[in-house]
């Protein structure tokens, strides 16, 4: 592989990620709904795993690895360490697909998991950037939600995949809000042409906190009163947070309006967690709320934006089809949430539809971006970074 390749983990980590996404749906899609297995690992469990630390994982290790080499001007995350620490994320995904005993994925995808905290928390410690203690936190708590996944799967960590994977989708979503909060009023400012959002500092920790609470009810006590109090609490925080920040303008920009979108999902997710506590929701619609809809949505327009930026593109300029790939995606994430629970004669099928319009999504975005995250950026650039 040419040595810029891994310049900056944004390229092998955001191409691993679309091309996985591909791969691991299809892969579900032969699985399902059978009880078949890989690593002797149930095929529900690895799947509901790899959409975690595969996918989105991948996709939130490209961005900021990437991000905090240039917060701390340093070359942290470049090189041969990077494409060992690739190496490792793609060595545990293989090791699924290729049904190797499950011992060396886990130790392949431990040490992944360890050495990205590692290399983010490596220049946030030398430089002082404290600020980002908190993301170096949740990247430490990852991989102790992924050790209690494999713990879970040796049996020696009772319903250890059930709650390792729940720990780790709540994590990769806190991340995900932490970044929203930062680019999303940066992002529209930039193309709008507007002021700074003004930031309401309470707002801020009340939903720090109400999402804290919602994750461990999520894990250890789903149903009940709480749960409707706070899921009903944190998504109407939210939907207000959204509501501030939402202009009409933002529908003109190809790479904005996926991200106000993704948000909503995440809202629809938190507010359907209230129809869990009552028993009237499956959990499952509400972590696809928050999964394919949430977190689906944002890692490609992240990855699509990202990418341009950091190659010396124009982000007002994206690959002109793209736009398809985000309503693909999004079509796909309402028929995963809302149809197998409202016609569940045709379970089966629906769960289908939705599998195959992820893989399309995908496949496209993934044509659309491989020369622009495998070559060298364009001499005469004219990027807007970010």
């Amino acid at each position: 592989m040419p040595g810029f390749f891994f310049e900056r983990a944004f390229r092998a980590f955001f191409m691993g990620a679309a091309l996985f996404a591909v791969v691991a749906m299809l892969a579900w899609w032969r699985l399902y709904p059978t009880a078949e297995g890989l690593s002797g690992v149930a095929g529900v469990q690895w799947h509901a795993h790899e959409m975690v630390f595969g996918y989105a994982l991948a996709t939130v290790t490209g961005f900021l690895l990437t991000a905090v080499m240039n917060w701390s001007g340093g070359n942290s995350a470049s090189g041969w360490p990077l494409a060992v620490l690739f190496g490792l994320w793609l060595g545990a995904r293989l090791g699924f697909l290729l049904d190797v005993p499950l011992v060396w994925i886990a130790v392949l995808d431990s040490a992944f998991t360890l050495g990205l905290f590692a290399h983010f928390m490596w220049p946030v410690w030398r430089q002082k950037l404290w600020p980002q203690l908190g993301l170096a936190a949740k990247f430490l708590l990852l991989a102790i939600a992924n050790g209690v996944f494999y713990g879970g799967a040796f049996g020696v960590v009772e319903h250890g995949m059930h709650i390792g994977t729940l720990l780790g989708l709540f994590l990769v979503l806190a991340i995900n809000l932490t970044m929203m909060r930062r680019l999303l009023p940066f992002f529209t400012k930039r193309a709008l042409r507007l002021e700074p959002f003004k930031q309401s500092k309470w707002l801020d920790g009340s939903v720090v906190a109400a999402f804290l609470v919602l994750m461990l009810l999520a894990i250890w006590w789903p149903t009940g009163w709480p749960m409707v109090v706070v899921a009903a609490l944190l998504a109407a925080l939210h939907a207000w947070r959204l509501w501030r920040w939402y202009l009409p303008g933002i529908w003109k920009v190809v790479l904005l309006w996926p991200l106000y979108l993704s948000y909503a999902f995440m809202i629809l997710g938190m507010a359907l967690f209230a129809g869990v506590g009552l028993g009237k929701v499956p959990l499952t619609v509400a972590l696809h709320a928050l999964a394919a809809g949430g977190i689906g949505l944002l890692c490609s327009a992240i990855l699509a934006r990202i990418a341009l930026g950091h190659t010396q593109r124009n982000v007002f300029e994206p690959p002109k089809t793209v736009i398809w790939v985000f309503v693909l995606l999004a079509l796909t994430a309402l028929v995963r949430i809302f149809l197998p629970w409202w016609d569940a004669a045709h379970y089966a099928l629906w769960i289908g539809v939705a599998q195959w319009g992820w893989v399309l999504a995908f496949m496209w975005l993934s044509v659309l971006y491989w020369p622009i995250l495998t070559r060298p950026a364009p001499v005469k650039a004219h990027g807007i970074r970010l």
